[in-house]
Parts: structure tokens; sequence; C-alpha cells
């Protein structure tokens, strides 16, 4: 179940991942700009957030398996129209359509799992799952580049369509449906959106949820911009590239790793407020080095690789953070804060896409920025401890 749990899960974040490396060649194949290729990556961040807000209340519902079914099928007509798109236009259409179908897996995944497990068992199942979560930033980019070295970025698409129709045929085999008839008989959807009401008014989560979104926003910069600097300003190979950025998810893994004794030493509120104010001092030094003119690939590397495995830590404690105080609807919640990530993912893409012209200087601003509004908000809003019930 883990390991089919996690596929589900992978659905989402290998159609980001997977065509990162392959933005300068598509953006030549279609005779478009790298900046309108990145656009593509928004209209996909769009379909996802749409996406979170919808399955989870219509699983609860309808029952997990009919909105896999519905979902994976909608990815799989993505997929395809991606790999026949003969405009930029026609792909970020396109691939707002398949992100609408892939954000299931990522919603529905974790709704199975506490569906079947309590307790530690929870807890365990998570952890195997986001284990082999933790390698699609890893694998994806080089299996991607792979499959643009057989003959075109196309095949990426085509391999996503397959993937998706794998995943789908091992679902209405080996999974069974999780959700109790009566807990849907008895869910009214109704409840959702005076839920998101609430939970959004609400500052115990707004706060940390904000900066979370916000940090967060600088990281989806790095996964849209990082291909066009690397490649087309540094002159990296998509294969080196890719080696690179898998590299830093390797840091972002060994940061995730490691954060829970992190919070062991300074509690989940002080160890956040730590990272936000290192994240932002680390860009800072970046962006002072390109202004100056030190913007050898050595700097720009070291530099990236300490700020992605910085939100490594701040990624998992925003979101615990945000669901702390959400006991009773911690899956409403959920679907709202992954809603916001995506949401705010969407607007900084578009920003980079913009920017592209400016190169390395207009990634590491925006990336700046993120860093330092998300800095300030912890520390003008946060409390100055949590209850301490809560740590």
């Amino acid at each position: 179940m883990p390991i089919l749990i996690a596929l589900l899960a992978t659905i989402g974040p290998i159609g980001i991942d997977m065509y990162l490396p392959s933005i300068p060649a598509m953006a030549a194949s279609l005779g478009s700009n790298e900046g309108a290729i990145q656009l593509s990556l928004m209209t996909f961040f769009v379909g996802l957030m749409l996406g979170q807000l919808m399955y989870g209340p219509l699983s609860d519902k309808f029952g997990r398996k009919p909105l896999i079914y519905l979902g994976l099928s909608i990815y799989i007509l993505g997929s395809i129209g991606c790999t026949f798109a003969q405009s930029v236009e026609q792909l970020q259409y396109i691939r707002f359509v398949q992100g609408l179908g892939g954000s299931i897996g990522m919603v529905i995944a974790f709704a199975i799992i506490k569906d079947q497990f309590q307790g530690p068992a929870m807890g365990k199942m998570m952890s195997m799952v986001l284990a082999i979560l933790g390698l699609s930033p890893v694998a994806a980019p080089l299996i991607g580049d792979g499959l643009q070295a057989l003959g075109s970025w196309r095949n990426i698409f085509i391999f996503l369509a397959v993937y998706a129709a794998i995943v789908l045929a091992a679902v209405a085999v080996l999974l069974p449906e999780t959700r109790q008839v009566e807990l849907r008989q008895q869910f009214k959807l109704t409840q959702t959106i005076k839920l998101y009401g609430q939970i959004i008014t609400d500052r115990k989560f707004i706060i940390y949820a904000l900066t979370l979104c916000i940090a967060q926003a600088g990281f989806f910069a790095y996964i849209a911009g990082s291909a066009s600097v690397f490649i087309s300003e540094y002159q990296l190979s998509s294969t080196q590239f890719s080696l690179l950025f898998a590299l830093n998810a390797f840091g972002l893994i060994g940061a995730a790793i490691l954060n829970p004794k992190i919070h062991e030493k300074f509690g989940p509120l002080n160890a956040y407020k730590i990272m936000n104010i290192s994240f932002l001092l680390i860009m800072a030094v970046l962006i002072l080095a390109l202004c100056l003119g030190y913007s050898n690939l050595a700097i720009f590397c070291i530099t990236l690789f300490i700020a992605v495995a910085l939100l490594g830590f701040i990624m998992p404690t925003g979101s615990q953070l945000a669901l702390m105080f959400q006991h009773k609807n911690a899956g409403t919640a959920s679907a709202l804060l992954g809603a916001l990530q995506f949401g705010f993912g969407a607007i900084i893409t578009t920003l980079t896409g913009t920017f592209s012209s400016f190169d390395g200087l207009g990634l590491v601003t925006i990336m700046f920025a993120c860093a330092l509004i998300s800095a300030l908000l912890c520390l003008i809003t946060f409390p100055k401890q949590l209850p301490m019930s809560q740590h």
C-alpha cells in the first residue's frame, strides 16, 4: 500500500519536475521564449490549486476511488494533449487541464492514509510515503532529460500519460475503497465552503500559512527559473542541470530528515523563525554577490544549494504550524493550505516568466523578495511561544 499511495502522490510532482531540463528546447521547438514556457508551469499550478479545493470534499462525499478515476483520466488526457501541442499557448491551456487532474494524487493519497491508519501506524505510513515521494525531484528531471535525448521533449508527456494509466490500473485492481459508506452519507458538501471561510479567517492558521506560502513561493521560483538560468546563461547541458537539480533535491531531503532534531532543540516555532531568517540572509548574500559582479557558477550553485536546503526545513515546519490548531477540520485545512501554496506558486511563476529576460539576477531578486517578506511576517506576526500543549 505505501508504494501504491506514493505512486499516486507523485503524479502531480513529476508533472512539475520532469520537463524542467527541456524548457529551453521546448521554447526553440515551439518558436517561443523560455519565459512563455515557464508560464505553462503557472497554469499547471492553477490547476493543482483548484483541484486541491475540489477533490477533497468530493471524495469525502462520493468515495476515494471514483475521484481517483476522474482525476487520473483528466491527467492522462491533459498529458496526451501536451504531447500534440503546436504552440506555447496551447501548451499553457492544456497544462492547466493536466494540473487539474494531477492534483488528485496529493489530496487522495493522504486522505487514504487517514482513512486506514491511526496513531503511530499513520505516522509510519506517512513517513514511508514521503520518503518515496522525496525521490521524485531527484529522479524526475534525469528521466525527463533521458526521454528528451531519445528524440523530443514530447516523449516526456507520453511517459506521463503511460505512468498515470499504469497507476490507474493498479488502483482499480489493488486499492480498496477506504471511505466508509456511513461517513459519505453523513458528509454535506455545503459544510466545506463554510469551513474554508472559518479556517482562512482563523489567525492561528493564516499567519503561519501565509508565511509558509510566501517562503515556498521562493522555492517555486527556483523550480520555474533555474533551468533557464543554468542552461541558457551558464551554458550547462540539460543533463548537467538535471544532476545539479538532483543534488539540490538531496539537500532538501536531508534537511527534512534533520528537521525533527531541530524541533527538539529549538521547538517548532523558534526553529521556523531561525530558518526563515537564515533563508533571508543567504539570499541577501547571493543578491549582493550578483550586484557586485561575482556571478560565477560556483557561488550561484553553493548559495542556491543552501537556500533550497533551508526550504527543506521551512516547508514541513510551516505546514505543521498552520495545521497544529485545526484538529477538528484537519482534512479541510490541509486542502485549503495546499490550494494556497499552489496559488502562490502560480503567482510567483508568472513573475519568474516575466523576469526571465533578467537571467540569474531576476530569479534571485524574486527569491530574495519572498525570503524578506516571510522573515518579516515571522518577526511581526508570530507569538513569542506556542501553548505548552502544542509543542
